[in-house]
């Protein structure tokens, strides 16, 4: 089962993706290695703060629409097409990518007055050049839009190479401007510079595929808003849950624990690297499955094949950072930072849920159940604050992974036992005549 997962995700250019994604990785932690050694710890504190707040409330500009046109253009995509047309209905990819991106344009303004309001509130210095940053994170979400657009078709190479392209131009640009001592600033310049290349880059290579028909058809979008909607907030009550520790910590433990903290969390997200290519490349998978009911009975072996893979890639990824966090620490960043060994081995055993979790509400979304994402995200949402507020005045830094762990478990039971029961409904799937099986592997 693992072999055949593997072979679907090279076809479809996960390696690609994979590669591009851990270089990307490296070349962003080169950047954050250089600016935890040459700014002070405080500054190093607040620009952490803005990437954290900035990765946050910049959902507010995505508002579930990447992940919903992703699904919607998967089900429009001619199954193995190597040149145009690429989708069954050309006008209506079109006007989907084109509204999708107009509608984005909207939310951006919104984000953008959320994280003034946020940087302005808390007690952080550099306020100007931390909205910069939040600037270039709303940015950023642009750029994630038209990576779906390319996963949609199952061509991930070309996400891979505008998001090399993006992280290159951050880490050239922001060294040499921490190198003449323009601090935050600069890095708050950098990363906006790098994302306006990497969406430039990326449009152009999406026009090869359709070209986006920037008026969005209203009556479309009033019909289909609600399932975006759902997904978006969804999105939003999940990356909250993710980040809200940072607004916790400083007023709790202070700027000096916060950079503590985020040490560890920056290594420990780049495991979240494996989990978002495999969804990358089977998430169209699933949603085709998922919309037809010729195909319903395939809905178990694509999901099957995923949640598999994704426990095997779980638990490997927490052993090894058990194993490495100590030395890995102790190299990048002494022993100033020591005690972020030990915050990043208890976020190590968040990997197992959160893998899994990865594959479950994506197919939650897959299958037309949006609110119930947004619904669990929610309860996550809550426990996560409850057990942040809890902890941390208890156990510091450390507080705050073990409440990860906690709201990662809590949404494994909640999605494992709704998909569980949406399964439990499909009629098990009869043995098929070889070439009617054919025929159903070469339907979108």
């Amino acid at each position: 089962m693992i072999l055949k997962t593997l072979r679907l995700l090279s076809g479809r250019g996960a390696g690609w993706k994979l590669g591009s994604d851990l270089l990307g990785r490296v070349l962003q932690y080169a950047l954050l290695w250089g600016a935890a050694r040459t700014l002070p710890q405080a500054d190093f504190g607040d620009f952490t703060f803005a990437l954290s707040i900035g990765f946050m409330l910049a959902q507010v500009a995505d508002f579930g629409l990447q992940l919903y046109v992703q699904r919607e253009l998967a089900r429009l995509s001619i199954s193995g097409a190597t040149q145009r047309p690429y989708f069954m209905d050309e006008a209506a990819a079109g006007k989907l990518i084109g509204g999708g991106l107009a509608i984005k344009a909207l939310l951006s303004v919104a984000a953008m007055l959320l994280i003034g309001a946020v940087v302005l509130l808390e007690p952080v210095g550099n306020k100007a050049a931390l909205v910069l940053v939040g600037f270039s994170m709303v940015l950023g979400t642009a750029l994630e839009y038209m990576s779906y657009c390319f996963r949609a078709v199952g061509n991930l190479r070309l996400e891979a190479a505008a998001n090399l392209i993006s992280r290159a131009v951050n880490l050239a640009l922001g060294a040499a401007l921490l190198l003449f001592g323009v601090g935050v600033w600069g890095l708050a310049l950098a990363s906006s510079v790098a994302m306006v290349a990497g969406l430039a880059y990326s449009y152009r290579l999406l026009l090869r595929y359709v070209r986006p028909i920037w008026r969005p058809d209203w009556a479309y979008w009033r019909r289909s808003m609600g399932q975006p909607t759902a997904v978006g907030i969804g999105i939003i009550f999940s990356i909250i849950s993710f980040r809200v520790d940072n607004l916790l910590i400083v007023p709790m433990v202070g700027r000096e624990a916060l950079a503590v903290y985020n040490v560890a969390y920056k290594l420990f997200e780049p495991t979240l690297i494996v989990p978002g290519v495999v969804l990358a490349g089977l998430f169209p998978l699933l949603s085709q499955a998922g919309a037809t009911a010729l195909k319903k009975g395939k809905l178990r072996d694509v999901l099957g094949q995923t949640m598999c893979a994704l426990a095997l890639l779980g638990a490997g990824a927490a052993l090894v950072l058990l194993v490495v966090a100590v030395p890995l620490v102790g190299f990048l960043y002494g022993a100033e930072y020591a005690a972020s060994a030990g915050v990043l081995q208890l976020l190590a055993f968040a990997c197992l849920p959160m893998y899994i979790n990865y594959g479950l509400t994506h197919a939650l979304i897959a299958v037309d159940r949006p609110k119930l994402y947004a619904l669990f995200t929610l309860v996550s949402l809550f426990v996560n604050v409850a057990a942040n507020v809890s902890l941390i005045p208890l156990l510091g830094v450390a507080g705050a992974a073990v409440a990860t762990i906690a709201t990662e478990v809590v949404l494994l039971v909640l999605c494992g036992g709704s998909i569980m029961a949406y399964l439990a409904k499909i009629p098990q799937q009869r043995a098929l005549d070889p070439a009617i099986e054919r025929t159903l592997e070469g339907l979108p």
